[in-house]
């Protein structure tokens, strides 16, 4: 029913005349008591939506609280009474997921009011062609706050702002945050600084850094101050664009501590300090109650979220319900006299200041025992017993390092054996760290004292999916490392992996910086001690490590860490990160993985009674043109092959082209060169029947994609790119037809884990010949290993001087390499009448040769022979580098590359060389009837006789002589070394 008109109108005069009323007392309030920055910064129009809020609100009057929303939802109005349920930590908790670009905060004078605005990411950027860009920059010039000769890099600098920052510009904040990205531009610590404010009634923290948190930094500094009772009268919050595309976050807190103000000299600011450099390197934790409850500091925070990670890793395989990551964490703060007293522990290990630490860890060790002993509770004591374990077996930690960037821990490696449930010693790691950084943990394991390996960031969506990968974390590092140290036979290093697992809110880059600064804490020395100063050193010795990229890890990571170790101070910097841009060997760039790829298949098509560069084949290939390994197979196949060879089918991840008469390679070589997926493949060039190209966007067209792979009828498979097991123990039978006939007669791994073990074995079984990861794809390893010899002898200037050359010398090296292996398992295949499968060959072969090389480099560790002053171990060891190292920098060679290298180089190179040379099985069983080193030696010169001899015969004039020389050279030498060594 329609209201009288009169009616109405009462209404609307009660609601104007109560606006009114609350207006009269609510505007001249609010222009007395919000401080003046909030009117230099907020227009007219800012000012009467904020009271109008207010006022229909009834924010002041009935302390309501109420939330203004933009259109784009990308800016949020927080206006609340001061003490409502709607605090500055909940504002920011509710916030923790979004990247925050802008924030304000103000309090009113007398404490009644709390407005708080959010600017989302995704802000328009500042137009430097605006009038209000110009005005900003004519404003500070104005007021002498830059010189004018900075003004191009201030224009640089508010042009990496977003429009807001222009829109509510004030000359004074932008000034100092110019000032404060030039101080931070390259650093990776953060800036914090105390100022009095004129007037003397606040004090203003400030907070800056460059690649901050993507998410939840306000919120950690906010409750930073807030545990040390600093009331916050106002804060502001920017993220300002680099003019390098990095990010720089600088934090302003308005604070009072009471009615005081915080002073320079204070222990107050002193602690601040502390905690507030750290805060760039702390995610959000359950486990800050012991910040909020107990007192704790940060750092302490830090190391029992690293102590509950790492209980967590090592007990979920277990149990997987017992022991999730949250059911381990709330032991933790159940049980806090016992963790205190873990802790105590940890601390009493490792505090530098400490003089006689021993009897108070004994003392210690007996009341963990104890306390152990009275735990009823299982669960709760294996997890307490866990991090036991892990604080005593910890070596070096850098806890106690003024500045960190995370955690780390260098660990006892048979500690680590017996929480993975038990291994053999010869599976057992030389050596593991362990990291904890923000929103990431992660392991470093190596399988010798020199070790390389690739760098893994393994990121996550989902809370769920990270605690899936978190139970397997450990295992899936070591797997990787021990896999690697099978590859690595060749080389002087042993294998390793690093694997970081970042959480949904964790940054790469953040994590990258992290583990590697971390770990370098721990490995760099002090001036007469294998440890920095600071770091209690329970190991004893130096540590060298080698790293090389892998998923997530991009050039410029690549460059940031092998600047880092130089500023740092590690000795080698140039070797400590593999595939640099400039001074490394990319490996995309120049297809070294793919070169070893194609010896192999080069080989195995001999063995299968195919000439390749006189007779057409046919090839499959999963990963596409532009993929690293199966672009540069591609291309080796066009370049040795020509027409010869036919590829059937390609798939990568955006599609699959498959033609039986072969793809036309026009196209192909098209796609190669644009860099194109091969749903790009032109349907035009197919030529037969039943061809086809599709892209993955459509169930059934991944489903076929999926399958072609199995499908597609070739002479030889090489899955050169694809997901880890994607032939496995449940569809293995796939790749045969009906009748049982293969699908292709060989495979080549140029991708790792393509094909589970499991799977493996069984096309094996069925006559499929399988050519193993860490035999086919090696060169790749091989490559790394002499990028990191050339950085260790040569600079970088030199190795770029150097670089066309010394690729074409380490290529030589590298086919050399390939053939001998493929050439020995062929061999060794033929020599049993097929009785084994190659994988199960080539795992023997590593194993042999990284036996006997770990032996040899036992002695020369034991014995500590001079090479310079050994005319044998001189010779080898020049014998395995590039020839034109040996030319240019011979005496370098001995003088740059460590010594614990040089011996691993040469143990790797005899035991590898003598073992392609003489087939698997003899050199093993010598070495264990006689010393290693004495079989090298009598080997070498064994050799030697031989040379001499055949060297005779094709001078002179014999019947046979060629027979007879063949017989030397296959032979010779092996009977010369047993019968010297008594053995004949």
């Amino acid at each position: 029913m329609a209201r009288h008109a009169s009616e109405t109108d009462r209404v609307l005069e009660s609601v104007k005349s109560g606006l009114d009323s609350v207006a009269q007392s609510v505007v001249p309030w609010f222009y007395a008591n919000m401080p003046d920055y909030y009117f230099k910064t907020h227009s007219v129009e800012d000012q009467v939506q904020h009271l109008q809020t207010i006022i229909t609100g009834r924010v002041t009057t009935d302390n309501h609280t109420v939330n203004l929303v933009s259109p784009d939802r990308r800016t949020v109005t927080y206006i609340a009474p001061e003490g409502s349920d709607i605090e500055l930590l909940q504002i920011l908790e509710s916030h923790l997921d979004d990247s925050i670009e802008t924030a304000r905060l103000y309090s009113s004078h007398d404490g009644q009011l709390k407005l708080c605005t959010i600017l989302l990411s995704g802000q328009p950027k500042a137009s430097p062609e605006s009038e209000e860009f110009a005005a900003a920059v004519q404003a500070v010039l104005d007021e002498g706050l830059i010189r004018g000769d900075e003004r191009g890099a201030f224009e640089i600098f508010l042009s990496g702002t977003n429009s807001d920052y222009v829109h509510k510009f004030e000359t004074l904040r932008a000034a100092r945050h110019f000032r404060a990205m030039q101080d931070l531009r390259g650093s990776e610590d953060t800036w914090v600084t105390l100022e009095q404010c004129p007037g003397g009634n606040e004090s203003r923290i400030a907070v800056a850094m460059v690649n901050p948190p993507s998410t939840g930094l306000l919120l950690q500094v906010t409750k930073i101050l807030h545990r040390e009772k600093l009331s916050v009268r106002r804060a502001y919050g920017d993220l300002f664009t680099l003019p390098d595309g990095k990010t720089m976050a600088l934090l302003s807190f308005y604070v009072r501590l009471r009615d005081d103000l915080v002073l320079p000299d204070s222990e107050l600011w002193h602690k601040l300090t502390r905690k507030l450099k750290l805060v760039k390197w702390f995610a959000p934790h359950d486990l800050e109650k012991y910040a909020d409850e107990e007192g704790w500091n940060l750092k302490r925070v830090m190391l029992l979220q690293a102590a509950c990670e790492f209980a967590h890793v090592f007990l979920v395989k277990d149990n997987l319900w017992a022991y999730t990551a949250d059911n381990v964490v709330n032991v933790a703060l159940v049980r806090r006299r016992e963790i205190a007293l873990l802790v105590e522990y940890f601390e009493a290990r490792f505090d530098p200041s400490l003089g006689s630490r021993q009897d108070r860890v004994a003392s210690l060790e007996d009341r963990i025992a104890t306390m152990l002993e009275e735990c009823v509770e299982e669960n709760e004591r294996r997890i307490l017993g866990i991090i036991f374990g892990f604080f005593r077996n910890t070596l070096r930690t850098n806890y106690y390092l003024d500045q960190i960037y995370g955690l780390s821990f260098r660990l006892d490696s048979s500690f680590m054996a017996e929480c993975s449930g038990g291994c053999p010693p010869e599976d057992r790691p030389y050596g593991v760290f362990f990291f904890h950084g923000p929103y990431a943990q992660g392991f470093h394991v190596r399988y010798r004292d020199m070790a390389r390996g690739g760098v893994r960031m393994v990121t996550t969506r989902t809370q769920e999916q990270f605690e899936l990968e978190s139970n397997r974390l450990y295992d899936e590092v070591t797997a990787l490392a021990r896999a690697q140290h099978y590859k690595n036979k060749d080389i002087p290093e042993g294998g390793s992996k690093a694997v970081m697992l970042l959480g949904p809110r964790g940054d790469v880059n953040l994590a990258v910086h992290s583990m590697i600064n971390s770990l370098l804490d721990v490995i760099l020395t002090g001036e007469d001690s294998p440890a920095l100063p600071g770091v209690v050193d329970y190991l004893g010795k130096e540590e060298i490590i080698y790293l090389g990229p892998d998923e997530h890890i991009t050039p410029e990571h690549i460059d940031w860490t092998v600047r880092r170790a130089r500023e740092r101070g590690y000795r080698w910097p140039s070797a400590f990160m593999s595939s640099k841009p400039n001074a490394g060997i990319n490996h995309k760039e120049y297809g070294v993985t793919s070169l070893g790829v194609m010896v192999f298949v080069d080989e195995v098509l001999r063995s299968m009674g195919i000439e390749p560069e006189k007779q057409r084949f046919t090839c499959k290939i999963t990963g596409g043109p532009k993929g690293d390994v199966a672009g540069n197979v591609l291309k080796i196949l066009y370049r040795d092959y020509g027409e010869n060879a036919r590829v059937v089918a390609i798939t990568d991840g955006h599609g699959a082209a498959y033609d039986p008469q072969g793809l036309a390679w026009s196209e192909l070589n098209r796609l190669i060169d644009m860099q194109r997926s091969i749903d790009s493949f032109s349907s035009l060039k197919l030529t037969g029947e039943e061809a086809f190209v599709i892209s993955a966007d459509t169930p059934e067209n991944v489903r076929i994609r999926n399958a072609l792979h199995n499908r597609a009828q070739a002479d030889i498979f090489i899955p050169s790119g694809g997901r880890p097991d994607t032939i496995n123990s449940k569809n293995w039978r796939d790749f045969f037809a009906a009748d049982g006939t293969p699908s292709a007669r060989a495979v080549v791994e140029g991708a790792n884990l393509f094909i589970s073990p499991d799977a493996r074995q069984k096309l094996s079984e069925k006559g499929v010949l399988v050519v193993h990861g860490s035999s086919a794809n090696k060169t790749g390893v091989i490559c790394s290993s002499y990028e990191i010899l050339g950085g260790l002898v040569m600079t970088e200037e030199e190795f770029v001087a150097n670089k066309p050359r010394y690729v074409e010398d380490v290529f030589d090296i590298l086919r050399r390499r390939a053939r001998d292996e493929a050439r020995l398992l062929l061999r060794e295949r033929r020599k049993c009448d097929d009785c084994k499968a190659l994988h199960e060959i080539s795992l023997e072969l590593s194993t042999e040769i990284n036996s006997v090389a770990d032996a040899l480099y036992a002695g020369f560790m034991a014995d500590q022979p001079d090479i310079a002053a050994d005319d044998m171990l001189r010779s080898l060891l020049l014998e395995y580098c590039p020839a034109v190292l040996v030319e240019r920098y011979r005496d370098r060679i001995l003088g740059s590359v460590p010594l614990r290298h040089q011996y691993s180089l040469i143990s790797a190179y005899v035991a590898s060389r003598i073992v392609y040379q003489e087939g698997m099985g003899w050199l093993g069983e010598l070495v264990r009837k006689r010393d290693v080193r004495r079989v090298m030696r009598v080997y070498r010169e064994a050799e030697k006789q031989v040379a001499g001899y055949v060297a005779a015969l094709r001078g002179a004039t014999v019947d046979d002589a060629d027979s007879i020389t063949e017989l030397m050279e296959s032979g010779g030498v092996r009977y010369l070394t047993m019968q010297q060594l008594g053995l004949v």
